[in-house]
């Protein structure tokens, strides 16, 4: 019951304010997990006193994630990039898929990551209860064969109402198949649970990691769903529709919420295009309890992990994956990472895995920036620097004995400075006859820390050692200004700075002529 109450709270408050067109926000088995972790230890054997726990973290969580979208903190769903949630969605759905197998092969559930429960289904596979089986398999192949050829019928509610009727005509329960079991119908009621500001403090932590797992879920969600149909998702909204989900689900007894994969899958499955669906969902939950709780007692739980199971499917398609793989090597190791950390740390350990690696990557890609010696086309275009191209890729272009220029793409700062270095004395060293002038093109660097600043100054006087004059051309006018401060641009001289790379070359092939 408490699950339909978050329900209620998620599928209104989140159609009000979220700007996702398919984001379906309810219940969800990883943040209910995370919830009862959470609560369980606190609560003891009193089962009110749990249930009033859990409702105050729901209104912890909502609290925490409005205050989040209200101070524009939706900028850390950035940190989510697209390898980032095409691995936390294949790693997502293998999780949810393996989490049902129990109930689909009639064994006892196991806890832990994606491995200890896939152990335990295994283990278990002498317990296999065949009629469950039967049931589960029937169930989820009849839902794809609707799904295959009759697209536009609403397959879940077909296959609900089928398993119902199938346990009551062939008595599944005294077969041992298990059932939902009774449901007590009773509408939700706005109360503030009753608790005190220990448990506030007791549960703090648990809310900010349950908040920062129910963002990312629906935040993940709401984008790949939105790049599915080519729109847009305002994060910091997403924020606050979720806070106030959360809120509302707290003040009804519910429990934490956030946007289900699973059930958004479902959803758009079934051709929703907007939140009107939700309300229509919400209308439906209203009359399930008012009316209908009575007739789900009879549902085997084998038919409902079919219907879970069958949404998740689209989940593991490896299309994305293997894209990232043809394009970018780094981009397919940083979805890899979110895949398995998912598996291993679960939902929300696989989070923070795939922020951190995303971060790696960036760095990675900062420490070994692409880098390029530079040509001038023989046919040179109407704007004279862009005639100047990367010599490895463009055979027929003109190089200028005694002078190299290099063009660096990327800011320079304390990661990537030594590898600046070392490529201008490798090209020193591999140039014959040795440069008289390095000119580089600094059109692509945006800023320089003092890690770098020092190290143009140690490198400049070490070329001028040899006789060789370090040269910029393009300098952006904020890197001018740190030149500036540094005292730099006095030191090199304003020989050194050339606003284009022609005038830089001319400015050489003129001093050689002199």
């Amino acid at each position: 019951m408490n699950g339909l109450y978050a329900a209620c709270a998620g599928l209104l408050l989140y159609a009000l304010l979220g700007t996702s067109r398919q984001l379906n926000v309810g219940p969800s088995s990883g943040v209910a997990i995370l919830s009862a972790a959470t609560v369980a230890p606190i609560a003891g054997a009193s089962a009110e006193r749990y249930l009033s726990l859990t409702a105050l973290l729901a209104l912890m969580v909502g609290c925490i994630l409005a205050v989040a979208g209200f101070a524009r903190l939706g900028f850390i769903a950035e940190f989510l990039a697209k390898p980032v949630l095409a691995g936390y969605m294949v790693g997502l759905g293998l999780v949810i898929l393996v989490g049902q197998l129990s109930s689909l092969l009639g064994i006892p559930s196991g806890s832990g990551n994606f491995f200890q429960v896939t152990r335990n289904v295994i283990t278990n596979l002498d317990n296999v209860s065949g009629w469950t089986v039967a049931v589960g398999l029937g169930s989820l192949a009849l839902i794809l064969v609707l799904q295959r050829f009759v697209p536009r019928l609403p397959a879940a509610l077909i296959v609900v109402v089928a398993g119902v009727i199938a346990a009551r005509a062939f008595d599944l329960n005294d077969h041992g198949v298990a059932e939902l079991g009774k449901i007590t119908a009773a509408m939700p009621e706005v109360d503030l649970p009753s608790v005190t500001f220990d448990d506030v403090e007791r549960l703090f932590a648990g809310a900010l990691g349950l908040s920062l797992l129910a963002y990312a879920e629906s935040i993940a969600a709401a984008r790949s769903f939105a790049a599915r149909h080519r729109y847009e998702v305002d994060a910091n909204r997403e924020l606050v529709a979720l806070g106030a989900a959360n809120i509302g689900s707290g003040l009804i007894q519910g429990f934490s919420i956030d946007g289900s994969v699973s059930r958004t899958s479902t959803a758009d499955g079934a051709g929703q295009r907007s939140q009107l669906a939700g309300l229509v969902n919400l209308g439906l939950v209203l009359i399930t309890l008012a009316l209908l709780t009575p007739f789900f007692a009879d549902l085997p739980k084998a038919t409902l992990s079919a219907i879970v199971i069958a949404a998740v499917l689209p989940l593991l398609k490896t299309a994305g994956l293997r894209r990232l793989y043809r394009i970018d090597k780094t981009d397919f190791a940083v979805a890899l990472v979110c895949l398995f950390g998912v598996l291993v740390f679960d939902v929300l350990g696989g989070i923070v895995v795939a922020v951190i690696a995303s971060l790696g990557a960036l760095v990675y890609r900062s420490f070994r920036p692409e880098v390029a010696v530079l040509g001038r086309s023989r046919s040179p275009e109407t704007d004279e620097d862009i005639s100047f191209r990367d010599a490895s890729r463009h055979r027929m272009v003109e190089t200028f004995p005694g002078l190299v220029i290099f063009r660096f793409d990327q800011e320079l700062f304390f990661a990537n400075a030594n590898f600046f270095r070392d490529q201008i004395r490798s090209l020193v060293n591999s140039t014959h006859p040795t440069p008289r002038a390095i000119l580089v093109d600094a059109a692509a660097i945006n800023h320089i820390d003092t890690t770098g600043l020092d190290m143009l100054a140690d490198l400049h006087d070490e070329l001028a050692s040899e006789g060789i004059v370090l040269m910029f051309a393009r300098v952006k006018g904020p890197v001018r200004d740190i030149l500036k401060r540094a005292g730099l641009d006095q030191r090199f001289g304003p020989e050194s700075f050339y606003p284009t790379i022609a005038s830089g070359v001319a400015a050489f092939l003129n001093g050689n002529e002199s």
